[in-house]
């Protein structure tokens, strides 16, 4: 796979290219639909789209897709050039006079003051940037870049539409949104098409589904998964391993309320920033309003107030694992990845003085790669996000957001760690570093965030004694090592197809039983069993296991331990009772692999394969 730089590299590369892919798809809509009004066509991963509203009602259907396609090619044999020029702000109004989207954007530049930095204005106005397609065929706003011409775009394929509000606002008009995919030659694309289908395999919706973890139901809610016994038992793993690990590391977990007053959120600032995906309850007798709890951040600064008095009781380390709702968009919402709740966050504060804050980022960024390596997860880099001053919301204490952002970088060189930085994607709080995957269609993920906060503590008014006996604020450390639990289960089901870690399995063995005669041969080995206990990675985790007993055939009973993915398979049958043998499969993976041990070597085998955690192979 690409290092993170290469792949930049590739996408910088494509870019001019899909970006002209956009307009000449653009051209083509207008072209077969006269009167269309255009939104917005910008570059993606793999491609790029176009945001259309047709004229009269008139819906764009799959079937459209090859007509579009048709006379995109036409545009593209015409080797059409493309140029750049700069337009005051009236004369792009005139010109975009139909097209009210564009005149939308037109005004937001215009109120922006600046449209193009660093030019004088023209005809004493700002200028707004047109890209024009051979004589004025098609003209666009547009920053660029662009190819020289449109027969120099590569290969292409439409791939479907879908709706989309205009500037992802329900109370806005709903417009279709054209996607495309995009690549320098007919190989890449084929490949893209290659690890679509690998993705359909892996998606895990799909899984979860199979292997009976999670579903939804319409008299629950969009957005709220409900999972079954399966899926508890996974997340309970999970729970139970972090737990373990950070009460290890000097973590002390808590427990607040799921229902709170609207004041913590007044006074924590969030009520200023994300009200809108918040949860409102029946206000009280009194007339107070609650919210469901959509962050933890809040409830444990109340704790802060109660355990710390002086430095010596610093750094505080607070964790819990606390179900938390949030409102989202119903067209975002997916599986376990994008839900409105629960949302059981790996979540921990940690409370400094400015002198612990690197120290204790270093061992944040130590716990990441301690837990990735653990579930083989290697190809992750973090992303250092950085305020952009230019917003209103980060002109204040600006050296404390320079000095909180030198201790992350500071702590990710010192730990020798990949890292890229991106302006504009701090919290309002400070500035915050994620952690960034590509999924199995090479897309950039986000899977968890170590936030620093130096608004918020001061904000609540959280103090400290120092060594000088002087009042001071603290710095606090916001960390998810797994992010949410659940969008962790749905990362680890697409990553490993379904096959997950021996010890992380729901169903670790599965007991295939050949013949009824064999049924007290069945009992002892369910005796070891049931009395084992493994240490690895989770302390006295007793072993999962079930016992396939029906009627069938044993090739049916294969097939279906296989489509359960359990890891290890015991088959029993006449001559493994009678030779006080076990017989096992074992799949990781796609890849099967047999062999027969004695009887009195099963359970330091089991023990074996959980001491190595049975990872994928």
């Amino acid at each position: 796979m690409k290092s993170q730089k290469e792949y930049q590299v590739e996408q910088e590369r494509l870019r001019p290219m899909r970006h002209s892919l956009a307009h000449i798809m653009a051209q083509s809509i207008i072209e077969l639909w006269p009167g269309t009004e255009l939104g917005i066509g910008p570059v993606i991963e793999d491609g790029f789209y176009y945001d259309v509203l047709l004229p009269d009602g008139q819906q764009l259907q799959q079937k459209d897709l090859a007509k579009i396609t048709k006379r995109m090619h036409q545009i593209i044999k015409a080797d059409l050039p493309f140029r750049q020029e700069d337009w005051s702000i009236s004369r792009a109004k005139d010109f975009f006079a139909d097209q009210p989207f564009k005149l939308e954007l037109i005004a937001d530049l215009e109120q922006r003051g600046t449209t193009k930095p660093g030019q004088e204005a023209f005809e004493g106005k700002d200028l707004v940037g047109v890209y024009i397609t051979g004589d004025e065929q098609f003209i666009d706003l547009c920053g660029g870049p662009h190819e020289a011409s449109t027969g120099k775009v590569g290969k292409f394929k439409l791939t479907r539409v879908a709706g989309a509000y205009w500037r992802g606002d329900n109370k806005n008009p709903q417009l279709q949104r054209v996607y495309g995919v995009a690549f320098a030659s007919d190989q890449e694309l084929e490949e893209y098409f290659v690890r679509l289908e690998e993705a359909k395999k892996r998606d895990h919706r799909v899984l979860g589904e199979k292997l009976k973890l999670f579903m939804h139901s319409d008299k629950v809610g969009a957005g709220l998964p409900i999972l079954l016994p399966r899926g508890e038992q996974i997340k309970d793993l999970l729970i139970r391993y972090m737990r373990q690990l950070e009460q290890a590391k000097g973590y002390q977990y808590i427990s607040t309320p799921v229902l709170t007053h609207e004041a913590l959120y007044q006074a924590s600032g969030h009520a200023d920033y994300y009200l809108d995906n918040m949860y409102c309850t029946e206000v009280d007798e009194e007339g107070n309003r609650f919210y469901l709890k959509p962050m933890n951040c809040p409830h444990h600064h109340q704790v802060y107030e109660r355990l710390v008095q002086s430095y010596r009781d610093l750094p505080l380390r607070l964790a819990e694992a606390s179900p938390l709702y949030r409102y989202e968009l119903s067209g975002t919402l997916t599986g376990l990845i994008r839900v409105r709740g629960p949302i059981t966050q790996n979540d921990a504060h940690i409370y400094v003085t400015p002198d612990q804050l690197k120290a204790e980022f270093i061992k944040v960024i130590d716990l990441f790669s301690e837990v990735y390596q653990e579930f083989e997860i290697e190809d992750y880099w973090f992303r250092l996000s950085l305020p952009d001053f230019g917003k209103d919301k980060f002109t204040e204490d600006g050296d404390k957001w320079q000095y909180a952002a030198d201790q992350i970088r500071e702590a990710l060189f010192e730990t020798g760690s990949e890292f890229v930085e991106a302006e504009g994607e701090a919290a309002f709080y400070g500035p915050k570093l994620d952690v960034q995957i590509r999924n199995v269609m090479g897309k950039e993920d986000t899977i968890a965030t170590s936030q620093i906060d130096i608004l918020v503590p001061g904000r609540m008014g959280l103090k400290y004694i120092d060594q000088e006996n002087q009042e001071q604020t603290p710095i606090v450390i916001h960390r998810a090592i797994m992010g949410s639990f659940e969008r962790f289960i749905g990362f680890l089901l697409e990553k490993t197809g379904g096959y997950l870690p021996f010890w992380l399995a729901p169903e670790q063995v599965r007991i295939l039983i050949v013949t009824d005669k064999a049924g007290a041969y069945v009992g002892e080995i369910e005796s070891v069993l049931s009395s084992l206990a493994l240490n690895q990675p989770l302390q006295a985790n007793q072993l999962r296991y079930k016992v396939d007993d029906r009627a069938e055939s044993l090739g049916k009973k294969i097939r279906q331990a296989e489509q359960d993915k359990i890891p290890v398979q015991i088959i029993v049958g006449e001559k493994d009772q009678e030779n006080r043998t076990i017989s096992l499969r074992k799949k990781f993976s796609d890849k099967s692999e047999e062999q027969t041990i004695e009887f009195d070597q099963l359970a330091n085998y089991l023990s074996s394969l959980a001491e190595s955690r049975g990872k994928n192979e």
